[in-house]
């Protein structure tokens, strides 16, 4: 079953195809026993059924029961079977259980495929991954919150969402790769400071203080940096007619850098 195989995370290159995110999207490889329930051979397995464990080995049962129907086509009945799965180990505190039951039935119902319900994967999805988090499965958890986030950008038109708020997502994807991906801010920041040093050199826009005009790229370039930077040596300064690009250029670096160090605390927290 292809749906439930385990994958690698996606590369941070162009957007994929809906078939290609449809691949990615699969619990991760692993132990899947509930980490309550005794191993079958110990002395105390058979007795498993009192208030302490009985939730555990009833969710680990419903979740391999779903594994199977799965398997073998009848996703109808593994619904069921994962929804009852997590629903059982979420209330047991069995977190890693219940994350992959409720990836598992978000990559179903996320499948164009009946039984097809975009909105409700998207919660199921949102609720794996605060169970990864509460299992300290950080690293599952951001890969899913990453994925479910391009899922939504491809699927902004399905979804209804308006013009602006689709560009918005856009752009957050291409430079911070949602929150996720602090080395795509930097990368966003040198592109930036690249083409405001492009535009400074063909424009002529950079000279001393006295007034004299320095038209070499490698000045235009540290020029541009410093102003991204807002660091303002003073040793060059802005001809008149690009003094307004240069404004510009600095309100976007100071955003730039203090969108840097959000993305990578959200980063590093985990």
């Amino acid at each position: 079953m292809s749906r439930l195989a385990p994958s690698s995370p996606p590369p941070d290159g162009p957007l994929p195809a809906p078939a290609d995110v449809a691949a990615e999207f699969a619990p991760p490889p692993g132990d899947q026993t509930a980490d309550f329930a005794p191993p079958p051979e110990a002395p105390e397995a058979a007795e498993a059924d009192d208030q302490y464990l009985g939730d555990s080995v009833e969710a680990q049962g419903l979740y391999d029961r779903a594994v199977k129907e799965a398997e073998s086509g009848n996703e109808g009945r593994a619904v069921v079977h994962f929804l009852r799965a997590s629903k059982l180990a979420e209330s047991a505190r069995e977190w890693y259980l219940a994350a992959l039951a409720l990836h598992a039935v978000g990559d179903i119902f996320r499948t164009p495929a009946p039984p097809y319900d975009l909105e409700r994967a998207f919660r199921l999805y949102r609720r794996a991954v605060a169970a990864y988090e509460q299992c300290g499965h950080f690293a599952e958890a951001q890969a899913l919150a990453y994925r479910v986030a391009c899922v939504r950008l491809w699927n902004a038109r399905t979804l209804g969402l308006p013009w602006w708020e689709r560009a918005e997502l856009f752009a957050y994807w291409a430079a911070a790769g949602f929150g996720h991906r602090p080395a795509r801010v930097l990368l966003t920041a040198l592109a930036t400071v690249l083409v405001f040093a492009a535009i400074y050199w063909a424009a002529g826009g950079v000279q001393t203080p006295d007034g004299r005009p320095v038209g070499d790229p490698g000045t235009a370039l540290y020029f541009s940096g410093v102003t991204f930077l807002t660091i303002g040596y003073g040793d060059l300064v802005p001809a008149p007619h690009v003094r307004g690009l240069a404004v510009v250029e600095g309100a976007i670096g100071v955003t730039t850098v203090s969108f840097f160090v959000v993305v990578l605390a959200n980063r590093l927290r985990r």
